[in-house]
């Protein structure tokens, strides 16, 4: 790994949150800290705009700022298509230790040394706070995070949702949820749905998850990860179907 790994992870991920907030959140200030010591580099983003969960809550006419909280997990989901691709968020997340964004009272929190998300409340209800932390050495290098979501072309083709953050509990049982799950997904190939702290789910959900929406758009893969016993039943009986 080269010695400036740190330094160029870090640089990457402060300059596409702060274009973020120059570029979608409305407001008319921004602030920016950066600190480091031996073993961290950390910097945070502020503005004092609507929101980022409302921007996107509003952008997609979803129904909460939950919902948008989830969307953001997706990757190439944008409010302003014609200057930005949605991957900032995205990549920005994957690549830094610990990655936490909080507006509308909300905040998405991603701890990658964890493989661990989280949504919860949030004290910011002006604006949009977005904080990253990155151990030192890093864990992975910036190319090969891209490497991990692109393929061949450099192409953005690979996304994993995570599906426990798509509802307030741990079953999915409907084809409206799994529907809701994949919105916005068809630029992609690949999509490891994650099932990581599911509990179970219902014949309807799998069934249109494995079934229904990959017959309706062709070439795009589901790979289903981080299962329960419970739910890998479920997601082998619907393969077994598909088969038959």
């Amino acid at each position: 790994m080269r010695p400036d790994e740190g330094t160029r992870i870090m640089n990457y991920a402060f300059t596409e949150m702060l274009n973020n907030a120059i570029d979608h959140s409305g407001g008319s200030r921004a602030t920016v800290e950066v600190w480091a010591n031996g073993s961290e580099i950390a910097a945070r983003v502020g503005d004092d705009g609507c929101g980022v969960f409302a921007r996107v809550r509003e952008g997609f006419g979803l129904a909460s700022d939950l919902e948008a909280a989830a969307e953001l997990t997706k990757g190439k989901r944008t409010t302003w298509a014609a200057r930005h691709t949605g991957e900032g968020i995205f990549f920005t997340s994957k690549v830094v230790t610990l990655f936490r964004i909080s507006a509308n009272e909300l905040r998405l929190s991603i701890d990658n040394d964890r493989d661990d998300y989280a949504l919860g409340t949030s004290p910011v209800h002006v604006g949009t706070i977005v904080e990253m932390r990155l151990a030192l050495p890093p864990a992975r290098t910036l190319r090969s995070v891209f490497e991990e979501f692109t393929d061949d072309d450099l192409r953005f083709s690979r996304s994993r949702p995570r599906i426990e953050l798509f509802a307030t509990g741990l079953t999915f049982v409907s084809r409206s949820e799994a529907r809701r799950v994949l919105t916005g997904m068809t630029g992609f190939d690949d999509i490891d749905v994650d099932f990581a702290g599911v509990d179970d789910v219902g014949q309807g959900f799998v069934d249109e998850l494995m079934r229904v929406w990959p017959s309706q758009n062709p070439g795009i893969r589901i790979h289903p990860i981080n299962m329960n016993d419970a739910v890998a039943f479920m997601v082998a009986r619907a393969e077994r179907a598909i088969r038959s």
